[in-house]
């Protein structure tokens, strides 16, 4: 009886011992999640708190819809809610005005690229007719020359054949004197510049140049106060505007800057006068036009970036 009741209480021991281990090892894996969970939350809140800091383009974008306040506002509201938390009357109002800014003024950027694209296809177009015109005459010249060469060759070589050497001779040097004469004509049509009456409606160069124009049918005011401005964190303290002026000099592309050359420019024809475009002055236009579409969109990023720090939860 004694070696059973000792037996008995040794398998009660080691179930107890069992019972010990497992829930040690229970509770360390849960204490492991815990901290792993822990660790997880540090950088979701870091990253959460970073999507609602402004970057220096959100401000500058925030200033120039005039929402600096609200937004800041909206962020107070935001960091003081509780996580998970219903948003407050006051939070959901600014947060709708907001957003309404945001996207009117994204809504003016496509406006004014949209703009920008027809002017440019306006542009390519009358480049093309004149490019379509010169090269016209220069085809009838190389016809020319070409059959003219051809059939003075051809009458040349009977009279070579009927003994009739100088009749063959002056009709070889008549071709000649012909070729020679098309070729220079096509030479300097080739170099000459071609011009057309200035048509088609007055560019957004207008605008960039400052000139006195009629205004247009939408005029975007956050646009140009954008174009206006100098760029967050700009060393040389130029403008938008004046940087693009300043590449179009170096380029060439901008020889001068008086009223006359600007307006050309612009395609912008003052009352009583009547100007000429080239396929130089295009294709000018062509590039100050790109280089100014891509400088309005760079609004449509920092657009952006205030759209995520306020839109943010």
């Amino acid at each position: 009886m004694g070696s059973r009741e000792r037996r008995r209480e040794r398998r009660f021991a080691e179930r107890w011992i069992n019972i010990v281990v497992v829930l040690a090892l229970f509770l360390n894996q849960f204490s492991v999640v815990q901290q792993a969970s822990a660790q997880e939350e540090v950088p979701l809140r870091t990253s959460v708190a970073s999507e609602t800091t402004l970057t220096p383009g959100a401000r500058e974008a925030a200033n120039l819809l005039g929402i600096m306040d609200k937004v800041e506002r909206l962020q107070q509201l935001r960091q003081s809610r509780a996580a998970g938390g219903a948003m407050s009357d006051e939070e959901l109002g600014l947060k709708v005005d907001v957003l309404d800014k945001i996207m009117g003024g994204s809504l003016e950027v496509r406006m004014v690229a949209g703009r920008i694209d027809r002017e440019v296809a306006w542009a390519f177009s009358g480049q093309g007719m004149l490019q379509a015109r010169k090269q016209k005459r220069l085809n009838y010249l190389f016809t020319a020359n070409f059959m003219q060469g051809g059939i003075l060759g051809t009458l040349s070589g009977p009279a070579f054949l009927h003994g009739k050497s100088a009749l063959g001779t002056e009709l070889l040097l008549y071709a000649s004197t012909i070729g020679l004469l098309l070729s220079t004509l096509a030479l300097a049509e080739s170099q000459k510049g071609e011009h057309k009456k200035m048509d088609g409606e007055v560019t957004v160069l207008a605008e960039v140049f400052k000139l006195n124009a009629p205004e247009p049918l939408h005029h975007s005011e956050i646009v140009m106060k954008y174009m206006a401005s100098v760029p967050p964190g700009s060393k040389d303290n130029m403008s938008r505007v004046e940087k693009l002026m300043d590449s179009w000099k170096r380029g060439r592309y901008l020889r001068s800057t008086d009223e006359k050359n600007l307006q050309k420019l612009a395609a912008l024809q003052p009352p009583g006068k009547k100007y000429k475009e080239s396929v130089r002055l295009l294709s000018n236009r062509v590039r100050m036009l790109f280089d100014t579409q891509y400088t309005v969109e760079q609004l449509d990023a920092q657009l952006l970036d205030l759209l995520r720090a306020t839109d943010s939860n």
